[in-house]
Formats: C-alpha cells, structure tokens, sequence
C-alpha cells in the first residue's frame, strides 16, 4: 500500500502545472556513486546496492532562490587527495550544480547546509560568496571533526556561516523546527548527530516532501514519516521525478 501511494504521489508531482509565482523545486544531480560490485544481504535475499546520487535541491519560493547541501563541486578531487590521496574515488563523472546554474544564468541568495560531510559540502567553495545557513551543532562539527568524515579543504575559502536558530516546536515527529520563511512551506527540522539537517517542503496543493542532509542510517524521527510525506532519499525515486532542469511545483 505504501508503494502504491508512493507512485501516485510521484505520478502528482509530474502531473503539476508549471506556474512562476509557486513554490519549485528541482533535484540537481551533480554525479552518482560507481557500485563496488559487493552485495547486501535485505529482506531475506542478497541484493546489490543501488546507486546513491549526490544530490543538491534547488528552491525558488518568495522570490528567493536557495540550495539545500551542494552536492560534489568543481574541486572534489583535489579536495580529497589533499587529505585521502589512497583513497578509491567511487563517484562517476561530476556536473557541478554552479557549472549547471552559470549555464541558464541563475544565481543562489542561500546555501542551506544539510550536513556538513565531505559528500555534501564539497560544493561550498564554487560559491565562496554566498551566506550558508547552518545549525550550531553543523558548524562546530565542520571545524572539529577530522578526515574522512570532514575535510578541511572545502571550508579553507572562509564559510560566511550563518548560524540557525531552531525552535522547541515539533514537527514531522522531529522536536525542533524553523520555519524558514514564516508561512510553513519550508521547514527544516534537525537530524540526530553531527548537526544534520531535514527538510519539509509543502507544494501549493498541500502535497509535502522531505529531503534528509546526510544519509545516515535508522529512523528520521521519533516516529516514522506520515505517509503522506514523499520522502526522497531513493535514487530510483529521484530518477523517477527527474533532475534539473526538470522543476517539480
């Protein structure tokens, strides 16, 4: 039954009419991950992995136009030799989000950081200038936490950080929210650990989406999301509704 709505709401989100003064999104896929050829044992059978795209979510919402995380950016293979230069790069061929936006002219006013983990912050440095919103918690774990988890290099340009202030007001099963333009259209919510972000985003149809900052395993919330949450942390889910310049209102 979860599947079938799962489908039905992803068969609404392609259906939407495109109207300029509505919220939109669109998932910017900046590479995916290359299968190590291993398999996992799932729900009684050992099945390979699917593939995990590095992922930015662009948002255009009160005249704004924002990124939730960046994804892999212009530098990632020297931001990783300078502190992994062993280590196998998994990823596949990498389409910036900045090399995707200088091509149709668009700008970004804010950088909401998800997490502040290499795969997700690697982009940071294509957009030296813009304000990056971030929780406390991401902050200090960005200037503490050491390779692998965080590598100094994406932060060396000097992050113009913009600290979060959550509220104890619960929503979507997460016990601290902020309503980042006060009418309840994109709320962030934290994460267990290291400072993480989500993300709720409600269409004007009162359709609601929910995008995580990092990937971390176990529940998202105190409960499990509403199931009239589309929660898009799947690859096949993504490819499904499609990447940039496909925009989803």
């Amino acid at each position: 039954m979860r599947s079938s709505r799962m489908v039905g709401l992803l068969l609404m989100l392609l259906a939407a009419s495109v109207d300029a003064a509505a919220l939109r999104f669109s998932l910017v896929r900046t590479s995916q991950t290359l299968s190590s050829g291993e398999y996992a044992w799932r729900d009684g059978g050992w099945v390979q992995p699917p593939p995990i795209n590095h992922i930015a979510v662009l948002i255009e919402h009160q005249g704004s136009r924002l990124l939730f995380g960046t994804g892999l950016g212009r530098e990632i293979d020297a931001q990783l030799d300078s502190e992994l230069p062993w280590r196998r790069k998994r990823y596949g061929a990498v389409r910036p989000v900045r090399d995707q936006l200088d091509r149709d002219d668009l700008a970004v006013d804010r950088i909401v950081m998800g997490c502040a983990r290499w795969q997700y912050a690697s982009g940071l440095a294509d957009f030296a200038d813009v304000p990056v919103l971030a929780s406390q918690e991401a902050i200090r774990y960005a200037h503490d936490a050491t390779p692998p988890a965080v590598i100094p290099a994406q932060f060396a340009h000097g992050v113009k950080w913009q600290p979060l202030r959550f509220q104890r007001r619960p929503y979507g099963g997460f016990k601290e929210s902020l309503d980042l333009f006060g009418d309840e259209r994109l709320v962030l919510v934290k994460l267990p650990g290291h400072g993480a972000l989500g993300l709720f985003l409600t269409l004007e149809d009162g359709r609601r989406v929910f995008f995580r900052g990092d990937a971390a395993d176990g529940e998202t919330s105190q409960k499990p999301l509403s199931a009239e949450v589309l929660h898009l942390h799947d690859a096949r889910l993504q490819s499904q509704l499609g990447f940039y310049p496909r925009w989803i209102q």
